[in-house]
């Protein structure tokens, strides 16, 4: 039977050639996805800064909740963004192991204009890593630092570095190169002073001819620490340094798996319904061979093994394509800021294999159901020439139309329900399941809908209008299938944009309507933040009735069975009340104070009550609520935290945000000069809201462009070819048409007419998709935001739609005119 497939498939290499197409290009999208995904883990890096450390002791940077007992018992781990600071004395009790030298290294926040590195760290931690001198030496006092190349500056310069204790004015007393990440240099008292006393890590190092062995250095070192710290040896010693790319690979890996879940939604729906359509596209030849003596059990085996034939040589197409377009894709999410500078997909074999997999699973699957349909096709149905599809609405049709309707509604209940941001991650959802159910019932929708946009040509001359009603009609099944690609495209499209736009425009509305402030202060010129110095001098200007700083970070909250990341903040509570009007349900703000206290969002606890929670340092701390955010969108996963609880806890006491409460009599030009001071610009509140809208919608957009980009690429490709099948198996029907006095051009009116019918409907399946969606986001979003802003980008999904339009147009009427080239009666002589 393979062989037969075979001979069968070369035999009609026109009408499976879309097949292939789809199916190649859907393995295509996803192996692209799957190797960007898996070239997103490695190996761990070999250390930069500590490759010199035989043994490198440093603070907790984890979360383990333990669940369960015995057999049952279940560990949950959680990286936080920054490690727990050592504690005190370790550095003492390290210093008495036997044969080991230690460099206790500190690392303070500091900048300096025109040189790399934002980070201070003492003379002494420059021979844990390899360097070489390009000007000048070592520091030798307090006033004195050494810049990372390159740098314009040359020993002998002053440059006023920026630090969490403020501005401080140094000599350049050298200039080295170094393999290692760059940074800035300076004594050791200096650098533990700028740290606050905060130690990164211990570095413990052999003493020559000891002839101690790493191994028992860290044996020793771990009977010291406990489970103070971490000893870490070989590679791992990479983890006690500062990791930019970490957080980078995880938004890549997030935002990889939305879509990779879209790619694979798309590459399944497009493959199936291409393949069940180019096998019921067959009957009258399946018709030929039951007539011929084939029982059904053949002709599905004949069906299967077709696609089993194209499924491979598409498979193995698709694969190849894929690791042609997954660099590019990785180089694009690394310029966008979506993952590391130097990030690349690599060519990894199981992610190959299992997109060739997928693929030819989803090959046979969509034959599968046709085949089953083909193999009971009458002997007789080969003499039937009237090309109507009877019985198109399928009894397994409608329990997958069923099923996927059904599955939409507790998923849109759930939509209505959401109470934050996480309500993103169920749109796509919602509009896929309302897509298949929408594809599966068109031929019950299809009918009425050609009659509803027809109805206005029935006056119109000719028998062109009728005879493309009459054809849609008809061919409901093909009309179905062409249709299919559009009001996936459509769907994906209209109720992706306008929900995320929807969602992003609530959100930022609600959190527009929290400021009060007159003007805001932010870093300029890429620093990290502002100092408390430069709050205190911004402050002391006259005419300044508040400065009241800010400073994200993250918290974790038990739930369940593991630690649940917050969004947090560190702000003084008593200084809210004149530049931030945040709606409390209970409590009060003011009394957001000491190290002991803490704010949450709505029903993570309640007013009194003690909580506790995981700071990003991951050190656990019982805070007693003072008061609980109402249950707003902009709020809902908002932890906010005493701001003298940050000293402790962030190797980086800055500030990245500072609300300005200003009299009439202030001068800005006093403000922005004492800001400017510090490292920072000073803004108007409406260019300081402009500007966050602004950054905003660049990310949401170039997410977007990740999400929706290739998926949709593919989806307009699969319209074309799936409306050249349809043109192509219509051969004997166009000659049929000519040889009762059709002219060319009328029967390419035709042809144009069908196919504006087959993308008026999908457009209009699509915007039932969208318009479904949007009105379960605004019920949902209704009662937690102060107003929902339904907002539907037109110009794009238009566009989209104009796409889809003119596409169906020309992969329709360009085939037709192919065809029409052809004598009338060779044509209509031509085997099916």
């Amino acid at each position: 039977m393979i062989a037969l497939a075979w001979h069968t498939a070369r035999a009609r290499k026109a009408s499976l050639a879309g097949s292939f197409i789809a199916l190649a290009l859907g393995v295509a999208l996803l192996s692209a996805m799957a190797l960007t995904i898996a070239s997103t883990a490695g190996s761990p890096d070999a250390p930069r800064w500590y490759p010199n450390a035989d043994v490198v002791v440093a603070g907790a940077q984890t979360i383990r909740v333990v669940t369960g007992s015995g057999d049952d018992r279940e560990t949950s781990t959680t990286t936080t963004g920054e490690p727990a600071a050592l504690p005190a004395g370790l550095s003492d009790r390290l210093s008495t192991l036997d044969g080991v030298r230690q460099v206790v290294d500190y690392a303070g926040y500091a900048q300096a204009p025109g040189a790399p590195g934002d980070t201070a760290h003492p003379w002494s931690s420059a021979a844990l890593h390899g360097y070489a001198w390009q000007a000048g030496g070592p520091p030798t006092d307090p006033g004195q630092v050494v810049l990372s190349a390159p740098t314009a500056h040359r020993p002998g310069d002053m440059v006023a570095v920026q630090t969490v204790l403020g501005t401080r004015e140094l000599t350049v007393s050298g200039v080295l190169r170094t393999d290692a990440p760059a940074a800035l240099y300076v004594t050791d008292p200096l650098a533990a002073q700028l740290a606050g006393g905060r130690i990164r890590a211990v570095a413990l190092l052999r003493e020559p001819g000891t002839g101690t062995t790493v191994a028992t250095i860290a044996k020793r070192a771990r009977a010291i620490t406990g489970t103070q710290a971490r000893v870490l040896t070989g590679d791992r010693r990479a983890e006690a340094e500062p990791d930019p790319d970490r957080d980078l690979f995880a938004v890549a890996a997030s935002l990889l798996g939305t879509t990779s879940g879209l790619a694979g939604f798309v590459s399944v729906f497009v493959v199936a319904g291409t393949f069940a359509y180019a096998v019921a596209a067959r009957r009258r030849e399946f018709g030929l061979l039951r007539t011929a003596g084939a029982t059904p059990r053949q002709v599905r085996r004949l069906v299967l093994s077709e696609a089993m034939v194209v499924g491979v040589l598409a498979g193995v197409a698709g694969d190849a394509l894929g690791t042609v377009l997954a660099p590019p894709f990785a180089h694009w999410l690394a310029r966008s800021g979506f993952a590391p500078r130097d990030f690349t997909a690599h060519v990894i074999f199981w992610p190959l294999a299992a997109a060739f997999g997928v693929g030819l699973l989803v090959a046979l699957a969509g034959a599968a159901l046709a085949a089953r349909r083909a193999g009971r096709v009458r002997p007789a149905e080969a003499l039937r020439e009237a090309a109507i599809d009877r019985h198109a609405m399928t009894l397994s049709r409608a329990l997958v139309g069923l099923a996927a309707l059904g599955g939409s509604v507790p998923m849109m209940v759930v939509l209505t329900h959401t109470r934050s941001a996480d309500g993103a991650a169920l749109i796509l959802v919602v509009a896929m399941l309302l897509i298949v159910g929408l594809a599966m019932f068109a031929p019950l929708l299809i009918p009425p809908l050609i009659w509803l946009f027809t109805a206005p040509l029935s006056g119109a001359p000719g028998a062109t209008a009728m005879l493309a009603r009459r054809n849609a009609i008809a061919g409901v099944r093909r009309t179905a299938a062409t249709a299919a690609p559009i009001l996936v495209t459509v769907g994906i499209a209209g109720s992706s944009l306008a929900g995320f736009a929807t969602l992003a425009g609530t959100q930022s509305d609600a959190a527009h309507s929290r400021i009060t402030a007159s003007a805001v202060v932010l870093p300029a010129g890429g620093q990290d933040g502002l100092s408390d110095a430069t709050v205190a001098a911004v402050r002391a200007v006259p005419g300044v009735t508040a400065a009241v700083p800010a400073l994200d970070t993250s918290v974790y909250l038990r739930d369940s069975d593991e630690a649940e990341d917050y969004d947090a903040r560190y702000l003084p509570g008593p200084e809210l009340a004149g530049v931030l009007d945040l709606p409390v349900s209970a409590g009060n703000l003011a009394d957001l104070t000491g190290t002991d206290t803490v704010a949450v969002p709505a029903g993570k606890g309640r007013l009194g009550q003690t909580v506790a929670l995981w700071l990003d340092d991951s050190v656990r701390v019982r805070l007693r609520v003072v008061a609980v955010l109402a249950n707003q969108i902009d709020l809902a996963d908002t932890v906010l935290l005493p701001w003298a609880l940050r000293d402790g806890h962030t190797a980086r006491p800055l500030a990245d945000t500072v609300y300005l409460g200003l009299s009439g009599t202030a001068d800005r030009a006093a403000v922005a000069r004492a800001a400017a001071t510090g490292g920072g610009a000073l803004l108007s509140t409406a260019d300081y809201l402009s500007t966050v809208d602004d950054e905003q919608n660049s990310v949401n957009n170039a997410a977007m462009t990740a999400v929706l980009g290739l998926a949709l690429i593919y989806t307009i490709i699969s319209i074309a070819n799936t409306l050249v099948m349809a043109t192509g198996e219509r051969g004997r029907e166009l000659a049929a048409l000519r040889l009762a006095g059709a002219t060319p051009r009328q029967v390419r009116r035709m042809i144009g007419l069908e196919s504006v019918l087959v993308a008026a409907i999908g457009i209009l399946l699509g915007g039932v998709v969208t318009a479904v969606t949007l009105l379960g986001m605004h019920r949902g979003l209704a009662p937690v935001a102060p107003a929902v802003q339904v907002a539907i980008p037109w110009r794009t999904v238009g566009a989209i739609a104009g796409v889809c339009l003119l596409v169906a147009v020309l992969a329709s009427l360009i085939p037709a005119a192919v065809a029409l080239r052809r004598p009338a009666v060779d044509s209509a002589a031509v085997r099916q």
